[in-house]
């Protein structure tokens, strides 16, 4: 019996010593001890052989498995050292953090992006301030924009709809610095600002169908109104808090998908069952619709083709009534 707890434990050690180095190799790198890439890189691999020696050596495996913990305890603690911040030089389309204030049923917005397209790279940049009556919200409706092809991946955004026609849209997104570019990769190591946000339908969805040429995707869902209203209240929240503390975007945590799907739970305070659209979200459409949250009674893929609006607008140019004209065949 000793020896099965014994040989179990070496088990369990090699497991998490394997699991937990090729996490923590990238994070020695993306810890950015040095301020040139070459010198990172060089800090990385060096760890990554010490770790790689101490494993493998055949002698003094007490002593080898404590310098290991050791060094795994060094990396943790200056991981968790960094911290998100709102100093930095952004990119203009999330320069401004959206913010709200509640006085009753009205909800009076700053900082709405609400940009004018020339080109997908000139623009002018418009950051507006809204109130909105919650007493007249009524609808909710769910975007899904592709791009080169993919698939299974694909940016999720949401739509409020109000009885006069006016549409919210909230975009969860990277905040990115001028010049610097996103990768997935590295959005799992905390290199990235997370922003939520706040546009109209004319800025976040016209810009990729009518100027980027991805293809978008416009599913009016069922939505009870509380429902509705719980969300939108709930979506408040959360771009206040990140206003007043900064959080990191996570490819698969914390992403445009992910982070909505964990506002939704704290509506009613249950977590749904692993689905793997939910990470691979170019699939989620097919998972509302099987929840039956799409209001059509077409087969799903008759569907799809209804909702996809890049057929109802004109691309490579700005229309002032783009909500409009999107549905006017739409719904």
């Amino acid at each position: 019996m000793a020896t099965i707890v014994l040989k179990l434990s070496v088990f369990l050690y090699y497991l998490f010593a394997i699991s937990y180095g090729l996490w923590s190799i990238p994070a020695v790198y993306f810890l950015k001890v040095f301020s040139e890439h070459n010198f990172n890189l060089a800090l990385a691999i060096t760890y990554a052989l010490i770790l790689t020696l101490l494993l493998v050596t055949p002698k003094y495996k007490k002593t080898s498995r404590t310098l290991t913990l050791s060094i795994f305890f060094i990396v943790l603690v200056a991981w968790q050292q960094v911290t998100p911040t709102h100093e930095k030089n952004w990119a203009d389309s999330v320069s401004q953090l959206p913010w709200a204030t509640i006085d009753n049923n009205q909800v009076h917005i700053h900082n709405i992006r609400d940009f004018v397209y020339q080109t997908e790279t000139d623009y002018r940049v418009q950051y507006i301030d809204k109130t909105y009556d919650l007493s007249k919200l009524n609808q909710l409706d769910y975007a899904l924009s592709y791009w080169d092809g993919n698939e299974a991946i694909a940016h999720s955004i949401f739509s409020f709809g109000f009885e006069n026609g006016e549409h919210l849209a909230v975009s969860v997104e990277v905040r990115n610095q001028k010049g610097e570019e996103y990768g997935g990769f590295s959005g799992l190591y905390n290199q990235f600002e997370l922003i939520y946000v706040l546009a109209t339908e004319k800025d976040v969805l016209q810009l990729r169908t009518n100027f980027r040429k991805e293809q978008v995707y416009l599913y009016p869902t069922n939505t009870p109104k509380q429902f509705i209203t719980s969300f939108f209240s709930i979506v408040i929240e959360r771009i206040n808090s990140i206003q007043k503390q900064p959080e990191f975007y996570n490819t698969m945590t914390q992403n445009c998908f992910t982070s909505i799907v964990k506002d939704f739970q704290k509506i009613n305070g249950t977590r749904n069952i692993f689905d793997y659209r939910i990470y691979a979200n170019g699939y989620s459409d097919e998972l509302f619709y099987q929840l039956g949250s799409i209001k059509t009674n077409l087969p799903f893929s008759e569907s799809k083709q209804k909702f996809h609006i890049n057929q109802y607008t004109q691309a490579g140019s700005y229309n002032p009534l783009y909500s409009k004209q999107i549905r006017s065949t739409v719904n």
